[in-house]
Formats: structure tokens, sequence, C-alpha cells
């Protein structure tokens, strides 16, 4: 995979993760119902807040989110009274705090904190991150993805240098054969 297109890719995966545009924030591009576990649940309806905290664990399909501590705020309501509480309004803002992780079959990202912004479609992990994807491997402190334009630009820390290891398919290996 060139390198480019493994950053494409690593941005795309975030994005079905945590964004489906009309459906709130989805770990999986598929959808369908999500399970959760963790130490400990506060919902503050008047914030309309909702943490899990304590070894946090939230599953949709093939996809996995876990970390130390997520927080959710929900947008208001126009749904009258059969929307109250959770199902009240769909993720405006996610925060994932703590070692965060998000595995799928073929792709995982890793970072300190990850943060879902609704409103600029943007996804952003920060501290520590490590995108791979099957065999491709990127490092840096920031990773920043506009999900709706699908850019994605990963930023050093201070004094240090982006890296990446890009390992070629091995359908496009040169197999002693010469190519048109």
């Amino acid at each position: 995979m060139r390198p480019a297109a493994f950053v494409i890719a690593a941005g795309a995966f975030l994005a079905a993760a945590l964004a489906a545009p009309g459906a709130g924030a989805q770990l999986s591009e598929s959808g369908g119902p999500v399970s959760y576990s963790a130490d400990a649940l506060e919902y503050f309806d008047g914030e309309r807040r909702l943490v899990l905290s304590g070894d946090v664990d939230i599953v949709q399909n093939d996809a996995r989110l876990r970390a130390d501590r997520v927080t959710l705020f929900f947008s208001h309501s126009t749904g009258g009274p059969q929307r109250q509480g959770l199902a009240s309004g769909d993720i405006q803002r996610m925060i994932a705090e703590g070692e965060v992780y998000y595995v799928r079959p073929t792709q995982s990202a890793r970072g300190n904190r990850a943060v879902y912004e609704m409103a600029n479609d943007t996804v952003t992990f920060s501290g520590n991150v490590v995108i791979a994807s099957d065999e491709n491997v990127i490092r840096g402190e920031t990773l920043v993805m506009n999900i709706t334009n699908r850019r994605t630009v990963i930023r050093p820390g201070q004094g240090r240098r982006v890296q990446g290891v890009f390992s070629p398919d091995s359908s496009s290996q040169n197999s002693g054969q010469r190519r048109p």
C-alpha cells in the first residue's frame, strides 16, 4: 500500500468508526446495537452528558473502543417526551481518555486521548498516536482527521518526526517480470 493510500485508509477507518452522517457517532460502518461495559456510569441529564469510567469497553459489530474513561455529550431532543434521557439526541461530542484503543479486524488506532466533534466533523487522537492497518504503521503525537473532506494530518511531537512503516501488497511486488 502506498504511503498516501495508507494515510487515507487510516483516516477512513477512523471516520467510519466515529461518525456516520445523520446517525451520530458509531463504531462500526454497518451500525447496529452498541454494547458497553464499565466500572461506573453517570448520566447528568441537565448537562446532557454521560460518563463511563473504569476499564470502558464499547463494542459494535466487529469494532471495539477501549479507554479508561469515555464522556459523551448529547444534543437536545426535539422528539417530545418519548425521547428523554439517553434516547433524546445524537452524540455531539465524545472524549475518550486514558489508554485509548480503537480496534477493527485489520486496523487499529491508539493514543492517550481521542475526541470526536460533530460540529466540525473531526476526530483528533493525541498523545503517542499509533495507527496500524495490516502491517502498515504510522506514529506521531497528534492525528486530526476531517471526516467531511477526508483530510488527515499527523503531526510529530516537539523535536520529533512522524514515523511510519509501509509494507507493499504482495500482489504488487515485482515477481521478476517486467510490467508495462
